[in-house]
């Protein structure tokens, strides 16, 4: 296991310390989220009782998989937690998600969560969002014009694809727009001139959701607040 890789681990052990008993749980998505979920399924294997609401369906079956009973929300509209990781971590907790593709479930799974808390290594702490592609979900057909209108906000979108140069489908159906940047100074204003664009659906902008990251580096993990 690399060193980064280690990091996402110790990270992913102490955000355990805040999951407990009886505890509805979202589970996250990536990397370090993933690392989380499969802490917490050797926790309800040894009898913690806890039940969660994935953000993707790559963490759903890994969920069923590790025996984590699933709820939704129609039988359980409130989370107490939901951990998850993240692409960037400023100053305030802003935070870029969405490097995964999963961007509008993460965002649905926080949301909904009493208490929203990061992990991630060091190498994700920024003094300013924007270094990292942010994220920008948009309806196929109105991609163009999206496209358009976030080049007026000083964004560099492009068409997030595959391998094989086909279009990223989110599980919704949807194409990601990922938006290169010089930096992005208000992010406040950003999120809500995206958010007003006709056919996006989500952008990968995290503002004022994250109450707690657990940021893993130099072998010990340092707790950031809002």
């Amino acid at each position: 296991m690399g060193q980064q890789d280690e990091l996402k681990l110790l990270a992913a052990r102490k955000s355990l310390e805040f999951v407990e008993d009886g505890m509805a749980v979202g589970l996250g998505s990536g990397s370090t989220a993933t690392l989380f979920i499969r802490l917490l399924g050797e926790r309800v294997k040894q009898g913690l009782r806890v039940r969660g609401i994935a953000s993707s369906q790559a963490s759903e079956d890994l969920a069923r998989e590790l025996g984590i009973p699933l709820t939704d929300f129609r039988a359980t509209p409130v989370l107490d937690v939901a951990i998850d990781g993240a692409d960037e971590v400023a100053p305030g907790l802003a935070l870029i998600k969405g490097g995964g593709g999963k961007l509008l479930r993460e965002k649905i799974v926080a949301s909904a969560s009493r208490r929203f808390i990061i992990v991630a290594d060091k190498s994700k702490e920024v003094a300013r969002l924007g270094a990292f592609p942010l994220p920008v979900e948009v309806i196929p057909m109105a991609e163009p014009l999206v496209e358009r209108q976030l080049i007026k906000l000083g964004l560099r979108p492009q068409i997030r694809r595959l391998a094989d140069g086909s279009e990223y489908i989110t599980d919704e159906g949807n194409l990601l727009l990922d938006c290169g940047s010089d930096g992005i100074d208000d992010p406040d204003a950003m999120g809500a001139a995206i958010s007003a664009i006709v056919g996006v659906v989500e952008h990968g902008l995290f503002l004022k959701m994250a109450s707690l990251a657990l940021i893993a580096g130099d072998g010990a993990v340092v707790e950031r607040r809002s």
